[in-house]
């Protein structure tokens, strides 16, 4: 099984009814695709992953059978860097040999897959490397063929929210960006040098952290404010408790824009939020404050976009758009 990042290195799946599914810390979400148009969205609180599909195949919110899957974790990396141009079977074997340089697993131990993202000179490419360990990835898909689900495509949840940004972002691509992914466990952050991905890397900051502080500031349970921030849209106030812990997570994301800079001697011109904590009203300002940039939230969808259902368009899934981003990216 190849782990998948581009289309165009995979053999094309000609299937055009497919559910598309990003298996978070959290939350298990879906987009059903069916032609070509999305028709349709799922979130259901994860269990046991298996419970969990079994859970949605009972309410029939998986119509169809071929999967295209998203992940998000440690066993999970994205390397970038230079590399001899050659033809694609040799440069498949010389990754292979490289990768123990590259990475802290076993090149045996993992799935890869790579794109070339640009000609550097006559005889060198930049390339983007994606892993994840094969442990990982089997025991995800032993879970989805266990219900009778077969998955034609795995993917990275960074590698799809670049993907939806230099889709929908075409102004940006003369600009240096960076995509935060707050994730409920961690976050990931990737920054792209004027169209072309440059870095990415996991950070110590997560919605979890959030919900911990104001459940302490507060003396609440901790599962009281979790369900309050996830259900309710007013909760900018709360989310201002945290502007300590976020000022300080900030230094260490400008640790990484200082190191971007020194090496392309340009800053980072924007920072765009991803993931349900971008649902807060106001959290762009605490980070406007805070790194001293422009920030704005990644939107999942042009608002044009006439291949999208207009459930889509409604209250009840405006509040959790946010949350969807990463999948927008995967259906590309």
């Amino acid at each position: 099984m190849d782990l998948t990042f581009l289309k165009d290195s995979f053999i094309k799946n000609e299937v055009d009814q497919f559910v598309a599914i990003n298996l978070g810390n959290c939350y298990v979400k879906g987009l059903v695709v069916d032609g070509d148009k999305v028709v349709d969205y799922f979130i259901e609180k994860k269990e046991d992953l298996s419970i969990t599909l079994k859970k949605l195949l009972a309410e029939k919110k998986i119509p169809f059978k071929n999967i295209r899957i998203s992940v998000k974790n440690p066993a999970c990396l994205v390397r970038y860097f230079s590399f001899p141009k050659m033809d694609k079977k040799r440069l498949v074997q010389a990754l292979f040999y490289e990768m123990n340089k590259l990475i802290p697993f076993t090149p045996e131990d993992v799935y890869f897959d790579y794109a070339i993202l640009e000609d550097i000179s006559l005889a060198e490419v930049a390339i983007l490397l994606a892993v994840a360990k094969k442990e990982f990835i089997d025991n995800i898909l032993e879970s989805f063929d266990g219900v009778g689900l077969r998955v034609g495509e795995v993917n990275l949840d960074s590698v799809c929210l670049s993907n939806l940004f230099l889709n929908n972002y075409q102004d940006a691509k003369d600009k240096n960006s960076c995509i935060l992914d707050i994730g409920y466990n961690f976050s990931t952050m990737t920054i792209i040098n004027r169209g072309i991905p440059f870095l990415t890397r996991d950070v110590k900051f997560s919605v979890k952290d959030v919900f911990q502080v104001i459940a302490r500031i507060k003396g609440k349970p901790f599962a009281d404010i979790e369900n309050k921030m996830f259900k309710s849209e007013n909760n900018g106030e709360l989310l201002k408790l945290n502007q300590d812990s976020i000022s300080i997570f900030c230094k260490e994301l400008k640790g990484s824009f200082d190191y971007f800079e020194v090496n392309k001697s340009e800053p980072i011109n924007k920072v765009y939020l991803s993931g349900g904590l971008a649902s807060a009203k106001g959290i762009e300002n605490i980070f406007v404050e805070a790194l001293d940039t422009e920030v704005e939230i990644l939107q999942p969808f042009l608002e044009n976009n006439n291949k999208i259902n207009q459930v889509f368009f409604s209250k009840e899934f405006d509040f959790l758009r946010n949350n969807f981003s990463v999948l927008f990216g995967l259906i590309l």
